[in-house]
């Protein structure tokens, strides 16, 4: 029973319009009292959730000695009910869509990144990630230093799927430097294309990032937490430093 409530609250309906509807379907034709008495829904609610099943076109009546009797339509009603779900999310998301790249038209004079930008949690971290990715160019070069385990066991799958996947599919290099106890996971990094690997005997829970203008940095603690800096002068410091850090790792 629980499954197949489940099943009808995601075509749209309510908890208590999926009960009802099992119930018809089980039973047959009933007036409202027989319905409350084996579903235990309210008298005083009965009525407002068969007009709603009725409108979405799963309940019809007749009317014998003036009492309304109840009926659940055929079940190829939910398939409709499931359709006319899918389109209006999909019109949600085309929406959503518009909204968003409204929101990504700033006015002129207004950078469209801060300055500085502070990312809490996993989400965040992945957050700070895809503002990296959606700013660099075809061509462009970016740098990671000491990548800690905890960044592979936390996001691993995210950066397979959307980081490298999009990096490779937009030709742009990387050089990453990780802990030499992570070397399974740089072992997946040597075999990706615009990739050079090297290692580090350091185990650290924090790294660095350095693309184009931008520098950040991510500690992988118990609530891990990312810097976002667009500063010319701090990312070609710390890319002075990888470059340093790079000559003295171990491919």
């Amino acid at each position: 029973m629980e499954n197949n409530i489940e099943a009808l609250k995601s075509a749209g309906l309510s908890e208590r319009e999926a009960l009802t509807y099992l119930d018809l379907q089980q039973h047959g034709e009933s007036q409202t009292g027989k319905i409350c008495e084996r579903t235990k829904i309210p008298s005083s609610q009965i009525y407002t959730i068969l007009n709603s099943l009725s409108e979405k076109g799963l309940v019809n009546f007749k009317i014998v000695n003036n009492i309304k009797v109840f009926r659940a339509s055929e079940p190829d009603s939910l398939a409709i009910l499931f359709e006319e779900k899918e389109k209006q999310i999909e019109q949600e998301k085309d929406q959503l869509l518009d909204f968003i790249s409204k929101l990504k038209v700033k006015p002129s004079g207004i950078s469209k990144l801060s300055d500085f930008k502070y990312f809490s949690g996993i989400r965040g971290i992945k957050s700070l990630y895809t503002e990296i990715i959606n700013s660099w160019k075809t061509g462009d070069e970016y740098y990671i230093a000491s990548a800690p385990l905890e960044s592979f066991g936390k996001l691993e799958g995210f950066f397979l799927d959307v980081v490298h996947k999009k990096r490779i599919k937009d030709k742009v290099k990387l050089k990453i430097l990780i802990n030499k106890i992570g070397k399974k996971w740089g072992l997946v990094r040597e075999k990706m294309p615009l990739t050079e690997t090297r290692y580090l005997d350091i185990n650290t829970k924090t790294e660095y990032g350095v693309l184009n203008d931008y520098f950040f940095l991510i500690t992988y603690g118990k609530e891990p937490y990312g810097l976002l800096i667009k500063d010319e002068n701090f990312a070609q410091t710390y890319k002075v430093f990888f470059e340093l850090l790079w000559s003295q790792a171990k491919k």
